[in-house]
């Protein structure tokens, strides 16, 4: 009888890939994952520790597994991921139940140390600087619909934000090749993704390492020839490294989606500075406009930081300010969190978290009104929809996404008059509005 593995994915779609591909080599091995936890021999969680928030929704999701455990001590626990990584002598010494903790450069040894925790071995495999890269030979599990897949393009990152631990968590930026990336690519179309996420901490960044030169847009016409690949969307691009030959290569290839995704994280040039971000406020507005005229249907998605060290009344407002007069598309807005072994907490000017909270709601009403006149703007327009099927509200309500929304970021459309499968395109036309999402009928295939 085969070992059963259920693994419980935490935080960004960077970690999800992780887990796809630790899943990926377990079934290699021969141990049958299962989702049901009450199943599950082994119960592996990979964590996220990017914020206060994640670090408390990872410890609860461990100590609830730890409490599966109880009920069955010959089950493992095997903790890995970004809070692993940060904290694994304090994870074991507090939580028992934990029988192996893997750090976020070890996870392609997840097969030894599962197979280590059933010999009865008690495992830490963490190293300082985490250097792996997964590549187009390790197996994975797609654990997304079967019509979209991320694939990561590079890991770590050596932006040194002063808020940020993922230089500490996941290493210095690393791309992987060209011919690595679009390998994967082909492969993950050729089992039925239509849709490809390109997506790593920094995807602006790509290439430079490797070629001496940012190539994320020599990246994206290699992708776009895969023939079965309709849509290539791309995540997190770092603001003063989007280049003319990548706006062009957006603007050319149709199958680039229209769709940025620019974390800006203030406006405010002294805070910036601060933050160690590189750039200031007006170089945003550039890039902002470039993108505009050269795609004037493009979807612009930003995050910002309220709340952190030195931020007054004056530069909060002036954060909404941009808000109102750019117009971003999507807006996600964080409260600041201090995080040990950032430099930020030492920073004078700190800021009381009902402040932080008051002016995370405030912003987020300036936005919530801007999204829902942007939504009424599309009200009697007919756009390609990919399709992901029913409404969990409803099973007689169909779901679906335009190049406009990016899955588990954005909102949805939805249909009502007809039922097509996940995975097919149809022209849908948008007959409704709310805040986030979309109301239409289907008109055509595509």
């Amino acid at each position: 009888m085969k070992i059963r593995v259920a693994l419980v994915s935490l935080g960004c779609a960077k970690n999800l890939v992780d887990s796809e591909v630790m899943i990926g080599l377990l079934s290699k091995a021969g141990f049958e994952p299962v989702v049901n936890l009450n199943k599950a021999d082994v119960l592996l969680v990979n964590t996220c520790a990017f914020i206060d928030e994640a670090q408390e929704e990872a410890v609860d999701t461990i100590l609830s597994l730890a409490e599966l455990k109880k009920k069955n001590p010959c089950r493992k626990l095997v903790v890995t991921g970004c809070l692993a990584q940060r904290f694994a002598e304090d994870l074991l010494d507090e939580i028992p139940e934990i029988d192996a903790v893997v750090g976020t450069g070890d996870f392609a040894e997840i097969v030894k140390v599962v197979e280590d925790t059933l010999d009865g071995k008690r495992v830490k495999l963490v190293s300082k600087q985490p250097c792996f890269i997964y590549d187009e030979t390790f197996p994975r599990r797609i654990s997304t619909p079967r019509h979209t897949a991320y694939v990561k393009i590079a890991e770590g990152c050596s932006n040194k934000c002063s808020y940020c631990v993922i230089p500490e968590v996941r290493g210095e930026f690393r791309s992987r090749p060209i011919h690595s990336i679009v390998e994967e690519a082909r492969n993950l179309a050729s089992d039925g993704a239509r849709e490809l996420i390109l997506i790593a901490q920094d995807t602006t960044r790509y290439g430079q390492d490797l070629y001496g030169t940012y190539a994320l847009d020599k990246l994206l016409k290699e992708v776009c020839r895969i023939d079965e690949v309709e849509w290539v969307r791309v995540l997190y691009m770092y603001p003063s490294r989007v280049t003319d030959e990548l706006i062009e290569v957006m603007a050319s290839q149709p199958k680039v989606c229209k769709y940025v995704d620019l974390p800006l994280q203030h406006v405010d040039d002294e805070l910036l500075k601060l933050m160690n971000r590189h750039g200031g406020h007006e170089e945003a507005r550039q890039t902002i406009d470039k993108l505009r005229q050269a795609i004037p249907n493009i979807t612009i998605r930003s995050t910002f930081i309220v709340g952190f060290p030195g931020e007054t009344e004056a530069k909060f407002q002036s954060l909404l300010d941009f808000l109102e007069e750019v117009r971003l598309d999507r807006v996600g807005i964080f409260t600041y969190s201090p995080q040990s072994g950032t430099l930020a907490p030492r920073f004078s000017g700190r800021v009381r978290q009902s402040i932080k909270e008051k002016r995370k709601q405030e912003a987020m009403a300036v936005q919530r009104l801007i999204s829902r006149e942007k939504n009424d703007s599309k009200i009697g327009r007919t756009m390609k929809v990919l399709i992901e099927g029913r409404a969990e509200e409803s099973e007689l309500v169909t779901i679906g996404r335009s190049e406009a929304e990016a899955p588990e970021i954005d909102g949805l459309i939805y249909i009502g008059n007809l039922h097509p499968e996940p995975g097919e395109f149809k022209f849908v036309k948008i007959t409704d509005a709310g805040d986030y999402d979309l109301v239409g009928e289907i008109v055509s295939s595509h």
